[in-house]
């Protein structure tokens, strides 16, 4: 009863090494009653610790993804208005002097952007250098659409012609859109004495050197398809760039020069009149305004073939929002009445190509002409 009466003064002296711990020593000192009461209290705080410890510890993962849901969620940031396009005037460049196949296309299709965006498109010509002064203006220019390039085919290839251009023209642009694909077509004056291709193959090979091909400029369609005929005829024949198809027409039907390769459009209503004569066109497929034409294959150069094309550049890096509005346009206008029959006239088959198949067709024109410049061994300085 001391040490109990003790560890009731001063519980705390008595270690818990203690048989029983300072927890027997106070039940000793309470009444059967008391103790009876104690073991219930203690009952009670043990469930209620135990019911604590549970839900504590199976609840943590759910407040875990409660805190990660509040806090660590990124910041909502507000959508930002999309820039609408265009709200001012496009400018659509063309490399060569009003008359030509390009400048022809810029015409039609500027006009056509015009009416569908409420905005102006002025067609800006920028010759010389077969269309590359053009070309690096464009490169350089801000990516935002309001700079436009209108190209040909030979445009992806100028990099294996010119040792020196300031431009990629693949990597430095984005594909806009394939327009049309054309037919060239084979004319000379009517004082050559040839009046087919066989004849002028053996007029040319008669008098290596004497018989000039003239084209809007170095490195152009016309260029290629008259490096191509000489390269596959065996022929000796010169070529002749001008600053433009125009000026180079005209000096053709003028008796200057001897023949040319030039897109069906640009000489139909010469052959027509009788100021050009007509020996074949290049592409597999006869022409639909010559119907009676043959192709060059069907003329005798067997295997002989040029395809070509017309299409629109913007800078690299275009927003793909301008490239697919631009590209939409094109389209809806190849769609209308007024266009299909213009194409038709022209001998001009619309071209269906998405943006991405655009920058394919371009690699895949760089892959194709590597193999024949060597083969021809074009280089210009």
């Amino acid at each position: 009863m001391k040490v109990n009466s003790l560890a009731a003064r001063a519980p705390s002296l008595i270690p818990e090494s203690f048989p029983g711990g300072r927890r027997a020593v106070r039940d000793s000192s309470l009444s059967v009653g008391e103790k009876s009461g104690e073991r219930v209290r203690r009952k009670e705080q043990r469930a209620k610790n135990f019911k604590t410890g549970f839900f504590f510890f199976f609840a943590l993962p759910f407040r875990l993804c409660a805190f990660a849901v509040i806090f660590l969620q990124p910041a909502i940031v507000p959508a930002q208005p999309v820039t609408p396009y265009p709200v001012k005037s496009i400018r659509l460049v063309v490399g060569f002097p009003p008359g030509g196949g390009n400048d022809a296309m810029a015409r039609l299709f500027g006009q056509r952007y015009a009416e569908r965006f409420g905005q102006s498109v002025v067609i800006d010509n920028r010759p010389g250098a077969g269309g590359n002064l053009a070309a690096e203006m464009v490169a350089k220019s801000t990516a935002d659409g309001y700079t436009l390039l209108m190209i040909s085919s030979s445009h992806p290839i100028q990099g294996l012609l010119k040792k020196h251009l300031s431009y990629d023209p693949i990597g430095d642009f984005s594909g806009v859109a394939q327009l049309v694909h054309y037919r060239s077509v084979l004319v000379t004056h009517p004082s050559v004495a040839a009046a087919t291709v066989r004849e002028l193959v053996a007029l040319a090979k008669a008098k290596p050197g004497q018989i000039n091909f003239v084209s809007p400029g170095a490195g152009t369609g016309a260029h290629l398809a008259g490096e191509l005929f000489r390269y596959m005829t065996g022929v000796n024949i010169v070529h002749i760039p001008y600053k433009g198809t125009g000026q180079a027409i005209t000096d053709l039907m003028g008796g200057r020069v001897q023949m040319m390769f030039t897109p069906t459009l640009a000489v139909a209503q010469h052959v027509q009149a009788g100021r050009l004569r007509a020996l074949g066109v290049t592409s597999a497929t006869r022409s639909r305004v010559m119907t009676d034409l043959p192709t060059l294959a069907e003329a005798g150069v067997t295997g002989y073939e040029f395809g070509a094309w017309y299409g629109i550049l913007g800078p690299a890096r275009l927003p793909d929002v301008i490239i697919n509005r631009l590209h939409a346009e094109s389209q809806r206008a190849l769609q209308t009445p007024e266009i299909k029959d213009r194409l038709n006239a022209e001998d001009l088959d619309p071209a269906n190509a998405t943006p991405a198949q655009f920058d394919d067709i371009r690699k895949g024109e760089l892959a194709k002409w590597s193999k024949i410049v060597n083969q021809l061994g074009l280089k210009f300085d």
